[in-house]
């Protein structure tokens, strides 16, 4: 108790230490931290090796990047999963058919005529990563509109009429990174006649028209998943028509149509016969190797313990935390990048997670880097990859600072907690779990057994 009360003397509440780390036995580029290593600080280090386990996350954002998912991938580790990718278009400039003020028999006629309607789609990323392989989807038209800020989950997968058009073909996934699609003539001209409709409307303008979203859903032949940009300068709806009447010029126009103004994608997970066959919604699951997974489009997490860290300040309360380093040991696959950017997530005591559906306040659901808590801004501590490109380094010494000011400030404990610097309110962190830090992605981080080591740096308190 006495130690106790002399180290709240030096960490009063709402303080901070950050002591600049001096030692000698590891180089700078190992740790991920910045040290002089001509200096003699007495600074101790000790490393954990932090038990870890899987566990199965029915939440994901996939509406926040303008980027959606389409095609079907079988994977032995994790299963099936298909993607459908939904979104909404609008007009972004280029001519428009109008009504000529003469008519022909009566009826109006249009200064344009349809030609063709085609969409573009540029390829960000696909798996697998591999030479050659098939995709294949259909594109429809919704019967309902889409909700804006979508999470995936089993209820939101939107209903879909006719086939307005279709992809299928052999695909080479280095090369072929533009996805054309020429639409069916009977949309493409009803489409038309929609936009003639609003543009000889004069109650209705172009800019706010909204078009009937479309979904892209893979077909039965589909072997990978492609992820399609919706924001780049090559994605666009185009309308391709040319002036109407005999003496009309031989000339074409094209009229563009943005892919961003409403966007998600709908994941069908199947994990039977996979290593994660019976895996359910957040419990801790392990499985034959020992290994644990960050696989966003699997749904599969990797959650880490921090009990051993308690038992450490339980036993050491005379010292003070100067700098502390995660490494994450990864194992690299043919097939898919490794995620290197990731966050960790404080996991409530129902085994709950806050986030990554819902962050309502950033400071008590997420890891902040040092900046982040020092400037109360919300910057999250990400993953690094390490020089060697063997593992991924995550930084924050500040996070694991205010455990232990909070363990030893409260006398008679065992178990870390987490004061929120905006509200001051307390949480209990037994174990973090790693969330992707984006939000739609393919990558994914294969982790080894007993990969998962925190660094903690130290200085002793004299009494």
């Amino acid at each position: 108790m006495a130690k106790k009360l002399s180290l709240k003397k030096i960490l009063k509440p709402g303080l901070m230490l950050f002591i600049p780390v001096f030692f000698g036995c590891d180089t700078q580029n190992d740790l991920g931290i910045k040290y002089d290593l001509g200096s003699g600080a007495n600074v101790k280090f000790i490393e954990f090796t932090l038990p870890a386990t899987n566990i199965y996350l029915d939440s994901l954002r996939t509406d926040g990047e303008n980027r959606v998912l389409v095609g079907s991938y079988t994977d032995p580790l994790t299963g099936t999963v298909d993607a459908e990718g939904y979104f909404q278009f609008s007009y972004e400039n280029g001519p428009l058919p109008r009504e000529k003020a003469t008519t022909t028999n009566g009826n109006p006629v249009d200064t344009l005529k349809v030609d063709s309607l085609v969409i573009i789609f540029e390829v960000n990323e696909i798996i697998p990563q591999r030479g050659n392989s098939f995709q294949e989807f259909g594109i429809h038209e919704l019967t309902n509109s889409l909700v804006s800020n979508a999470i995936y989950l089993s209820n939101l997968q939107q209903s879909v009429s006719g086939q307005v058009g279709s992809f299928s073909q052999s695909i080479n996934t280095v090369t072929d990174t533009l996805y054309r699609v020429r639409l069916d003539d009977t949309y493409a001209a009803d489409f038309f006649n929609e936009l003639s409709d609003i543009a000889g409307d004069t109650t209705r303008t172009i800019g706010a028209a909204e078009f009937k979203p479309l979904g892209l859903i893979p077909g039965g032949a589909s072997e990978s998943i492609a992820s399609f940009s919706l924001a780049s300068d090559t994605s666009r709806l185009v309308l391709y028509s040319s002036p109407r009447g005999p003496d009309a010029k031989d000339t074409t126009y094209l009229t563009y149509f943005r892919l961003t103004t409403k966007n998600y994608t709908y994941l069908n997970r199947d994990r039977s016969g996979s290593e994660y066959d019976g895996i359910m919604e957040k419990q801790d699951f392990d499985i034959s190797t020992g290994q644990t997974l960050l696989d966003p489009i699997s749904g599969i997490s990797t959650a880490f313990d921090l009990t051993e860290l308690a038992s450490f300040y339980n036993e050491n309360d005379n010292i003070l935390i100067n700098n502390a380093t995660i490494s994450f040991e990864f194992e690299s696959e043919n097939d898919r990048d490794t995620l290197t950017g990731f966050m960790n997530y404080i996991r409530k005591s129902d085994k709950g997670i806050f986030g990554p559906a819902s962050v309502n306040n950033p400071f008590g659901n997420i890891v902040m880097s040092d900046n982040g808590y020092l400037g109360l801004e919300v910057i999250p501590a990400t993953g690094n990859l390490s020089e060697s490109k063997t593992s991924i380094l995550l930084t924050s010494s500040l996070f694991y600072q205010q455990l232990y000011r909070e363990f030893v400030s409260l006398e008679s404990t065992d178990s870390l907690k987490f004061r929120n610097p905006l509200t001051s309110i307390t949480k209990n962190v037994e174990d973090l779990v790693l969330v992707s830090n984006t939000d739609v992605t393919l990558k994914r981080t294969l982790l080894t057994n007993d990969g998962i080591k925190l660094k903690l740096y130290y200085t002793e308190v004299d009494q």
